[in-house]
């Protein structure tokens, strides 16, 4: 401090300490940037991660492959995520890196049935814009096989078909002499069991199954329909194995509901696609889940309540993007208190973010915001508590747009408020449901009008109900006919306090209930009920085709008196037959009454992946002859590369996309890691090696060889030291789950730069017996064996190509035995080390640049650089990196033009120490009487 700055009146001392004694900042730990498939976490945008551990929590285990079961409900598990073990390998022995998880998505503007659309579809047949073949098919049950001519019903599972169609088989309901057995017929149970035919495309019956909704029976539905979407694959799939369909969802919870648990019913296969809308196409880019609109209390006259007209106040967005965090999260409304006091204009609430697993009796809360309002001008604001901001990619400037004013505070959630609703005295009371299938009911006596989502199968072709004679008298008891109301999945409500068998029904969340019906077990269904519509329509407003599945709100919560206690149960329209308590009162009534809280679920959030493919990104299908237009997964790869594009967005030194070795897109990733000038691309090379996700071939016919990767790398023209290669596949072991699986070579690269750079310094070659040992652990990874035994002449061979063999010795064991980037033109930016080392050198200089920048050019300022930048390379130098160097910075370099300018203009000479890859020693013999001076 100055002594300008002291004030002095009267005598005495004076004391200030001055402190400049501060080390300059050190930049953080870069690491690299991984790409490609995680289990679930943010997609398509950078994140990054400090340890493996955290890599887990944010994106979960690492998936070896190789795993079936129920794969529609529960996820994809068939082939390996290699992203994820390529962040083990670096994390083992480094604290950062930054990972870009991939979905799919889609070129803004492709028509609908472009070749790039992301997303899945099953076949069709279309003749006069009716679906003939394949597609989409729902199971209807009704609520009696009695002579009852009101019947309730509701779609209980749906199958996608290829090929070929699907019908029931067994009793017919009615007792109907003229009418056989065929499709859209109307079929008793058989003591809760029903029979499917399912039909090939020639018309011949492929299959019949006997199938029932009972979990715990060998007869459940899930148990005895194939569930694996990637079965219908025929690239992918032996013939012996090749399946027509799949199981897509089946709503046990919902079927409980609307028709209950009675064996008395019946039911029908109808076709889900009407010309131009199919519930089979699932084509589309990948969307985060939300919630439906939260919704606001009524204030006006009970008599005139209608739910749907309720104020929305607002909705919560997943910050993951895709289907994960919908079926495993659900959203509460907790503590709604109305204003105190007459100065209070506003009221509070508390949102929950809860596993959706979890019930009542123990919630699980994973994050709480409490005491939270509507007030934009307040710190407790729920936009400012919360965080509302979101990324929008502008496809014109390839990077992300950030919208929003409030940063996102929560992991999980971020927040969408209704801004143009000012009424201070509304709080949330309810919410909308998730969209679903409009309702229909059906009359056989007379003609029904023909619903969207519901055709009947007529010979070769989807006919309307009103058309099926099949339909129509398989229906009918004598002259009585039937009427059914049929209704699409929704999300069973709590309609009791009591429910659950709760100690106190005041705990009691109103709104969505996730268990079973009989117990607190969880609704595995309900991971169907929360998936998206088809994206022919929308899957969060309501149009022609579709509706609100329910509208609740406290306002509904009346008293009863069954157990002699007051306890609060929901049933629809009771305010507006004046029943519910704030009918009677005002709507603080209920919550004067303990109820104040409900629970919201998330729901259509969507991947955009093929889902009939093992691995949605594989070489043959997905990305080959790709562009940005007529292949999703080309896009989406390319895409996440540009989101790193940014050197002011993201910091890393190295960029890998583990087993994605398109030439296209590993050249962009060597374009963009030039173009920052500070990373190094470790890629995968096309060797000719192809997985068991790419095809049926043995494996003998998809090993690959040396010369593929040579010849197809010469091909290229490849000349960059912003690059390199690795040869060949080796097999690595997954210590989690203690599986077996071959990885590409990247990713045991990755971990050797990561143990190299702990071992010694980064500027040291990640090769050799020392620090390229795989063997050994320098991967990072257990590494079992390479795909191939490369002989010397392969690894001189693949070396005079830049690709850096991966050896195999019976003594040494396995280790990477080159350390070459992809440049062709000899210099000393040929090898890994000294690239490694230019990255770091201009990284670290530039940032000590930085801090003179506005500075008054003058030589104080060019020696405040150079004070900085001379003792950081002489401590490289000393450490091995460099031989020598010098910095150039006085009026030579930054002249008095430059000055005008304003520039600063400084030259750095460096020397890189090479390392040592030829050794030459000459054993000399002589005989015993020579002297070894000599």
């Amino acid at each position: 401090m100055s002594v300008k700055s002291f004030k002095f009146i009267s005598p005495g001392i004076f004391i200030n300490e001055i402190d400049n004694s501060q080390l300059p900042k050190i930049g953080t730990e870069m690491g690299p940037v991984i790409i490609g498939r995680t289990e679930r976490g943010p997609a398509m945008r950078p994140v990054k991660v400090n340890s493996f551990s955290e890599f887990v929590e944010v994106f979960g285990n690492p998936i070896a492959g190789g795993q079936g079961g129920d794969i529609w409900r529960d996820g994809n598990y068939t082939t390996p995520t290699y992203a994820s073990y390529a962040a083990q390998a670096y994390l083992r022995n480094s604290n950062a890196a930054t990972v870009v998880r991939l979905l799919g998505a889609e070129q803004t503007g492709l028509e609908d049935d472009a070749d790039g659309k992301a997303g899945w579809y099953t076949a069709k047949e279309n003749t006069n814009s009716v679906v003939t073949n394949g597609g989409a098919y729902g199971l209807f049950v009704f609520n009696s096989a009695s002579a009852e001519t009101i019947v309730d019903g509701a779609l209980a599972a749906v199958w996608y078909l290829t090929t070929g169609s699907i019908e029931l088989s067994g009793t017919l309901r009615g007792p109907n002499s003229v009418l056989s057995q065929s499709a859209a017929c109307l079929y008793a149970d058989d003591g809760g069991d029903y029979k499917a035919v399912i039909y090939g495309d020639a018309g011949a019956v492929s299959r019949e199954v006997s199938f029932n909704f009972t979990p715990s029976s060998s007869k459940y539905i899930r148990k005895v329909f194939n569930t694996d979407p990637t079965l219908t694959n025929g690239a992918i799939t032996n013939t012996s194995q090749l399946e027509t369909y799949w199981l897509g969802p089946t709503y046990e919870g919902h079927l409980t509901e609307v028709v209950g648990g009675s064996e008395d019913t019946f039911g029908t296969v109808l076709g889900l696609d009407s010309g131009s809308i199919s519930a089979a196409d699932f084509r589309g880019g990948f969307q985060a889940a939300q919630t439906p609109w939260i919704i606001s209390q009524d204030v006006g006259a009970y008599a005139n309540y209608q739910a749907e007209n309720m104020t929305k106040l607002f909705r919560l967005h997943t910050l993951d993007m895709g289907e994960d965090e919908q079926k495993k999260l659900k959203i509460s409304i907790a503590d709604i208190k109305a204003p105190t006091n007459p100065d209070q204009k506003y009221g509070t609430f508390s949102v929950l973010v809860r596993d959706a697993r979890d019930n009542d009796n123990a919630p699980v809360v994973l994050e709480r915001y409490s005491s939270v309002n509507l007030n934009p001008a307040s710190n407790n604001y729920i936009g400012r508590k919360i965080g509302d901001q979101y990324l929008s990619w502008d496809d014109t400037e390839r990077r992300h747009r950030v919208y929003g004013n409030y940063v996102n505070a929560s992991k999980f959630i971020r927040v969408e408020v209704n801004e143009s609703q000012t009424d201070a005295s509304l709080l949330p009371f309810g919410s909308f449901g998730p969209v679903r299938m409009k309702s229909w009911t059906y009359n056989s006596a007379n003609s029904a009008s023909v619903p969207d989502w519901a055709w009947a199968q007529g010979g070769n072709a989807l006919i309307p109900l009103a058309e099926s004679a099949n339909f129509i008298q398989s229906g009918s008891h004598g002259a009585g006919g039937f009427t059914g109301s049929v209704y699409y999945p929704a999300i069973p409500l709590r309609e009791s306090a009591s429910a659950g068998n709760l100690s106190n029904p005041k705990n009691a969340y109103f709104g969505i209930d996730t268990t079973q019906a009989s117990n607190n077990r969880y609704e595995a269904s309900y991971a169907d009920a929360v998936r998206m519509l088809p994206p022919v329509v929308d899957s969060f407003a309501i149009g022609e085709s579709t509706e609100y599945s329910y509208m609740f709100s406290l306002d509904d919560v009346s008293a009863s008196s069954d157990t002699g206690v007051a306890v609060g149960v929901w049933v629809s329209g009771s305010r507006a037959e004046g029943n519910s308590w704030t009918a009677a009162g005002d709507y603080t009534e209920v919550l004067d009454q303990g109820y104040n809280r409900f629970t919201v679920p998330l729901h259509g959030g969507f991947d955009g992946l093929d889902i009939t493919e093992k691995d949605p990104f594989n070489y043959t299908r997905a990305l080959a002859d790709g562009t940005d237009s007529t292949k999703y997964a080309y896009y989406s790869a390319k895409r996440a590369i540009d989101t790193v594009a940014d050197p002011e967005a993201v910091e890393y030194n190295l960029m890998a996309m583990p087993g994605i070795y398109h030439a296209g897109l590993t050249s962009h990733m060597m374009e963009v890691c030039e173009a920052r000038g500070d990373a190094l691309a470790v890629i995968d090379l096309d060797s000719g090696y192809r997985t068991s996700a790419e095809s049926t071939d043995a494996i003998a016919d998809r090993v690959g060889s040396v010369s593929d990767a040579i010849n197809g790398l010469n091909t290229r023209g490849v000349n960059s030291s912003y690059g390199c290669a690795y040869y060949p596949w080796v097999q690595i072991n997954d210590s989690i789950s203690n599986s077996l699986l071959w990885a590409p070579p990247s990713i045991v690269a990755l971990g050797t730069f990561s143990s190299s750079q702990r071992k010694s310094e980064l500027w040291f070659a990640p090769a050799g017996f020392t620090r390229g040992g795989l063997t050994e652990g320098s991967a990072g990874i257990g590494v079992i064996q390479t795909r191939e035994r490369l002989t010397s002449k392969d690894r001189d061979s693949l070396y005079e190509a830049n690709i850096n063999p991966i050896a195999s010795f019976p003594a040494e064991g396995i280790v990477i035995f080159g350390q070459k980037t992809l440049q062709v033109t000899p210099s000393a930016l040929d090898r890994i080390n000294v690239r490694r080392l230019m990255i770091y050198v201009k990284k670290e200089i530039s940032r000590m640049a930085a801090t003179v920048l506005f500075d008054q050019n003058v030589p104080a300022t060019w020696n405040r650089f150079m004070s900085a930048a001379e003792p950081f390379l002489r401590s490289v130098q000393a450490r091995l990196g460099l031989a020598d160097f010098k910095i150039v910075l006085d009026e030579s370099t930054t002249t008095a033009d430059l000055v005008d300018r304003n520039v600063m203009y400084a030259k750095i000479f460096l020397k890189p120490a090479r390392s040592i890859e030829f050794i030459a020693l000459d054993f000399v013999i002589t005989n015993t009487g020579a002297g070894f001076e000599d």
